[in-house]
């Protein structure tokens, strides 16, 4: 089992020549909205055109890039674990709180999982998401019901669409995801 995830940044340095600007391990947060899991905010890049060969700090915040942004995150969902389901409805003052936590660690997750504390699993983002199963099984739910089981190996481009991750194994996920801002068109 994965437990650590390490990270080699690169960059151009002023002699024009690759250099690292950072290797070493990436700290994980836990949010009190997903009792159980675990997310290493590997990478992220600015809304628009991400320049090149230039130093430039990771953007992690909002959790959700804008478009053209990107994210590069690994999440490890706890076992028997819906997205946002929690353990039954919270009470106003648990609510309140998990929206805190949440709005503190990671900026626009809580209000794309959670408006509707009943249903806070399914979730859209103006985003195209690539996924890739490393460990552990998932359920991939989409509108009416309809899912996929996903095994290590797996790779899921999410487009938009509304969606709800769920493990209902005994055994813990990862998953690593990149995320791409987008622009969200009527169909």
């Amino acid at each position: 089992m994965i437990d650590t995830i390490r990270q080699a940044i690169t960059r151009v340095g002023p002699d024009q020549k690759s250099e690292y600007a950072a290797t070493g391990e990436v700290p994980v947060t836990e949010a009190l909205l997903y009792p159980g899991a675990q997310y290493w905010l590997v990478w992220g890049t600015q809304d628009g055109v991400a320049p090149v060969g230039q130093d430039s700090a990771p953007v992690q915040k909002p959790f959700f890039p804008g478009p053209g942004g990107t994210r590069f995150i690994v999440v490890r969902f706890a076992p028997n674990m819906a997205a946002g389901s929690g353990a039954g409805t919270p009470s106003e003052e648990e609510f309140a709180e998990m929206r805190r936590d949440a709005e503190d660690k990671f900026p626009g997750l809580f209000d794309a999982h959670a408006t509707d504390p009943a249903k806070g699993a399914f979730h859209a983002t103006d985003t195209v998401d690539y996924a890739f199963v490393v460990e552990g099984e998932l359920t991939l739910e989409l509108d009416n019901g309809i899912t996929e089981q996903l095994v290590p190996g797996s790779c899921v481009v999410q487009r938009g669409t509304r969606h709800a991750w769920h493990n209902s194994s005994d055994q813990s996920a990862l998953v690593v995801f990149v995320m791409v801002g987008a622009r969200r068109v009527a169909g």
